[in-house]
């Protein structure tokens, strides 16, 4: 039941971050104008198409038809502005519309936590391979640096870095949380890995005249795969979280790019508004608890 419900918290988070466009924007999805009929048009967009459509033209728009970034709706600012009809879940303190910054905020944070956690595994299992199939000294330096990397508190590091670089953005912040949870994972699949190469079947293997290169690929990585995909749900969990935190410090996603912790860091500058930060609050924990819930399982 557990892990039906994460999963299916997991679907609908990906689902509005891959279609956000879809969900909320003031692009409409189909436009019937001058006898023509065209999906997903070019053109005016918002206001500006809605004071050219005459009484025969109509428009398809999506659920919420609001750009992520406008700060003007039927031409007026609304700063901080509580739920409506016009805002669903109200304005932000640039009169931007909080529904539609919640659904693209899913882009960012499901983007970040995607590519931290492939990144990771791709580096862990990289270092994995490359110390149990070299051994000796640098299985000993692999496995020294992996410790010193991992000791390194992620978000610390990631304040760090950006504040000596002044580097923002998706990638750096990708990045620089993938070196250490791929250290750590590293560990993981390298014992892993030396586990199974010790095990009885491989140990066949090898009588049988397999070479180390096919004992680690056919025989030893389908050991280690398990721990690599917990050690991957585990990675986008903490990914979902740093970046919240990151951004709501000032030092994750760059401005105007939508947030989950960006919307929360203006609900903590504006007497704690409840239509900021209990939506974000709910999505960054739900996806959260599901990606955890999954890792526990597999684990």
């Amino acid at each position: 039941m557990r892990r039906r419900a994460a999963v299916a918290v997991l679907a609908v988070a990906a689902g509005v971050a891959l279609c956000a466009d879809l969900v909320a924007g003031d692009r409409p999805l189909v436009l019937h104008r001058g006898g023509a009929t065209d999906v997903w048009p070019d053109g005016p967009r918002g206001d500006a198409l809605r004071a050219v459509l005459t009484a025969d033209d109509w428009a398809l728009w999506p659920p919420i038809a609001r750009d992520p970034t406008a700060v003007r709706a039927a031409g007026a600012v609304a700063p901080l502005a509580p739920p409506s009809r016009g805002h669903l879940l109200g304005t932000d303190d640039r009169g931007r519309d909080v529904a539609a910054r919640l659904v693209h905020g899913a882009r960012t944070s499901l983007a970040i936590a995607a590519g931290a956690a492939a990144a990771a595994t791709a580096l862990a299992l990289g270092l994995a391979l490359l110390a149990v199939r070299a051994g000796g000294a640098v299985d000993a330096a692999v496995r020294v640096a992996c410790d010193v990397v991992a000791a390194a508190p992620p978000l610390l590091t990631v304040i760090a870095v950006q504040g000596l670089v002044g580097a923002r953005g998706l990638v750096p912040v990708i990045a620089l949380l993938a070196i250490p949870r791929g250290a750590d994972t590293a560990r993981l699949a390298r014992a892993g890995l030396r586990a199974a190469l010790a095990a009885p079947w491989t140990e066949a293997a090898r009588a049988a005249g397999a070479g180390r290169g096919r004992l680690l690929v056919r025989h030893a990585l389908p050991h280690a795969a398990p721990a690599l995909a917990t050690a991957a749900a585990v990675t986008a969990a903490t990914a979902v979280l740093a970046e919240a935190a990151l951004t709501f410090l000032g030092v994750g996603a760059a401005p105007p790019t939508p947030s989950w912790g960006e919307l929360l860091a203006q609900a903590t500058a504006h007497d704690l508004g409840w239509w900021l930060a209990l939506p974000a609050g709910i999505a960054i924990t739900a996806v959260a608890w599901a990606l955890l819930a999954l890792a526990r399982r597999d684990a």
